[in-house]
């Protein structure tokens, strides 16, 4: 702005009286009017003002040489309003200068010719829509980088991310489980259960027997394998499976019942009442177990012990009449006859003894 300003007051310097001194030649006195007197230097001053500011507008336009000319004037700022006069035509004021001024100093000099319209003020002449012939040298012009707008972040799903699936398949090592001498005994067991009701006896025992290896204490296992030796008549094996079930288990007296009776078969009463003894204290509450422990003491001539034993099956089951014979008998060979007798006759009233049974009791009772 500071340029132009100094190319202005050079401008007016320059050329000031040349037009003072040839303004009065083109500017015709207009008739007088009442209130008109000071309104002819103000119209003149404005007209200069506004040749001026073309002048200036213009250079500025061409210089930048940053935007293309618009197709239509800009708009000068609004004055104020005057009355239509007339304005000198654009030659008087290019004759007014000298033929020697250049043409890049004519286009600052000169105003553009300017057309008066009280509706909308001055503007500037179509002629400025033609740029000098020789442009001046372009400015650098900055260059404004508009703003990037950075994309939209996508909105994050409340989902976890998928993990990526793995670029190959793992391979997984099928390693059999070891199975414990538990669960092998048992498997042997249930396939011998198996064979047994396809009556393949003989290859059940052999499984029972690899079961038993396994695991001793596996109690089902042994005692499927004593009722099948015993089946087969093969009393010496399962005599000798069952006394070693009983040494790590006692409390399983079904063992301790099955081996007295076969020790009681081979007429080893001794041996029979020793087994039952030995698990006497896990069969209190058995009334089977005790009839059948007075029984083997009756036929050791153990009277005493024998009544003993079948009053504890009576007072367990005293509805069955077998072990109120067996009482009845232990007395009477006790010589406690009148005891004797009572037994009997509530083994006959217990209804439970078969016809033999009823005979003995009936000739005890004559």
């Amino acid at each position: 702005m500071s340029l132009i300003n100094q190319m202005l007051k050079d401008l007016d310097a320059r050329h000031e009286s040349e037009i003072r001194n040839k303004l009065h030649r083109e500017v015709r006195p207009l008739p007088a009017a009442a209130g008109n007197s000071r309104r002819g230097p103000i119209l003149g001053g404005g007209l200069l003002l506004v040749a001026a500011l073309g002048g200036w507008f213009a250079y500025d336009r061409f210089a930048a040489g940053d935007a293309p000319v618009p197709a239509s004037p800009a708009a000068l700022p609004p004055v104020a309003a005057v009355a239509p006069v007339a304005v000198p035509p654009p030659e008087s004021a290019a004759a007014a200068l000298p033929s020697s001024t250049p043409a890049s100093a004519l286009a600052e000099a000169v105003p553009a010719p300017v057309v008066a319209d009280a509706n909308s003020g001055l503007k500037l002449s179509a002629a400025l829509d033609n740029p000098p012939a020789e442009p001046p040298p372009r400015r650098a012009a900055s260059r404004i980088v508009p703003p990037v707008d950075k994309p939209a972040e996508p909105a994050r799903s409340r989902e976890p991310a998928a993990k990526p699936a793995p670029s190959a398949d793992p391979v997984i090592e099928k390693t059999p489980a070891v199975k414990s001498a538990n669960d092998r005994a048992e498997a042997d067991y249930r396939r011998a259960l198996g064979l047994v009701g396809s009556a393949r006896t003989a290859e059940a025992v052999d499984l029972l027997l690899d079961a038993l290896r396994q695991n001793g204490g596996h109690v089902a296992a042994r005692q499927l394998l004593a009722r099948l030796l015993i089946e087969q008549r093969r009393h010496d094996e399962a005599m000798a499976i069952l006394a070693e079930g009983l040494a790590a288990q006692p409390g399983q007296i079904q063992w301790a019942t099955m081996l007295a009776r076969l020790l009681v078969d081979r007429g080893d009463l001794g041996a029979a009442a020793r087994t039952l003894q030995g698990s006497q204290s896990f069969a209190t509450g058995n009334a089977d177990y005790q009839g059948f422990a007075g029984f083997i003491a009756h036929r050791l001539g153990r009277q005493k012990e024998a009544a003993e034993y079948y009053q504890a099956a009576v007072r367990i089951a005293p509805g069955e009449g077998r072990w109120w014979l067996g009482l009845g008998l232990a007395m009477e060979a006790d010589q406690r006859v009148a005891d004797a007798r009572e037994a009997f006759l509530r083994a006959r009233a217990s209804g439970t003894l078969n016809a033999d049974l009823v005979a003995i009791v009936d000739q005890k009772l004559r």
